[in-house]
């Protein structure tokens, strides 16, 4: 049975959004506040886009009077979040609010509670809080729940899948993130398929800049959440960061993958989180490259005998999401 009273997620886009809506889907009743509107789900009702911020505290005074009246317009239920600053001004007026405020810390804390999990936690601006990791939930004395969504690659899904017929596309992906991640691109320019042209390449660089051309293929800064979606579905080999929206999305497509974790000694990301989360997810789709590692050799026989599935799997934990929507009623 769903819960259906309405609660309003808040999530920053990319992978604490992933979160949120595998987390809140025994939910039919959404609305979402987030830092891009650019988003379709056929659960969320409405959609409010809010100033991002990680450390100007001006925009988070700001935020509280759009969170006032998001709150106002919405008059949710529940308050639930996976993640992300923009969470901050919800969080603190559910504390003088008769609305319930429940947080689910991200999966791509490994090693400790997300820095916005330590000031929830530490504020105590939460009814509920919930980790995704055992070892992280006794640390902190806060409840473990599960994952939301199948990361370790422990279930069996039955698939159908088509022979590819066409020339094997390698997808390349380093996400939405500022950060420069040239050390990727670096790794690709030494392989010696990267100069094949039976391969096609589709490189989606962010802000970044290539110095070198594959043989055959096409470069992309951005792409919409669908375009990616398709993307994946077509390639026989993904190269990516190691975020956790790319995961489940390579997981959905039981995909090869290569990860490359952005680190912060390459100034790549803020901290090491990508890293912490590579060392949990090696398997027999998964390939991590670890910092001062090589990439692996790709060579296109293997990618040529590749079949594509042809739907994607759900891997959402729903024992999860079941119980997490009995605590908004609780």
């Amino acid at each position: 049975m769903e819960y259906s009273k309405k609660v309003l997620v808040v999530a920053s886009a990319g992978g604490h959004l992933t979160q949120a809506m595998c987390a809140t889907s025994a939910c039919n009743n959404i609305a979402l506040v987030s830092n891009k509107k650019n988003i379709s789900h056929s659960k969320i009702k409405h959609i409010y886009k809010i100033w991002d911020t990680q450390h100007n505290m001006f925009i988070h005074f700001v935020n509280v009077f759009y969170a006032m009246y998001v709150l106002l317009r919405e008059r949710p239920s529940v308050v639930f979040s996976t993640g992300g600053p923009i969470v901050l001004p919800f969080a603190l007026l559910c504390k003088f609010l008769p609305i319930k405020f429940v947080y689910l810390d991200t999966l791509s804390r490994v090693v400790e509670l997300s820095n916005t999990g330590k000031l929830v936690r530490k504020h105590n601006l939460f009814d509920h809080f919930f980790c995704q990791w055992t070892e992280i939930a006794a640390k902190n004395k806060v409840n473990y729940i599960g994952k939301c969504f199948d990361i370790l690659c422990e279930n069996t899904y039955e698939v159908e899948t088509k022979k590819n017929d066409g020339c094997p596309i390698i997808l390349v992906t380093v996400g939405t993130n500022q950060y420069d991640f040239n050390r990727l691109f670096e790794m690709l320019y030494t392989l010696p398929i990267y100069n094949d042209e039976r391969v096609k390449w589709v490189i989606q660089t962010g802000h970044n800049k290539l110095t070198k051309l594959p043989a055959n293929g096409d470069v992309v800064e951005m792409v919409s959440r669908d375009e990616m979606e398709s993307l994946v579905k077509q390639s026989s080999l993904v190269i990516s960061h190691c975020g956790i929206g790319s995961i489940n999305l390579m997981l959905s497509y039981q995909k090869h993958v290569v990860f490359v974790p952005r680190v912060a000694k390459y100034s790549e990301f803020s901290d090491d989180h990508q890293l912490q989360i590579a060392n949990e997810i090696s398997s027999n789709l998964f390939t991590v490259t670890m910092p001062d590692t090589p990439m692996p050799l790709i060579t296109f026989e293997e990618l040529a005998e590749r079949e594509l599935l042809t739907q994607s799997v759900d891997t959402t934990n729903y024992a999860m999401a079941k119980a997490l929507s009995n605590t908004f009623s609780s």
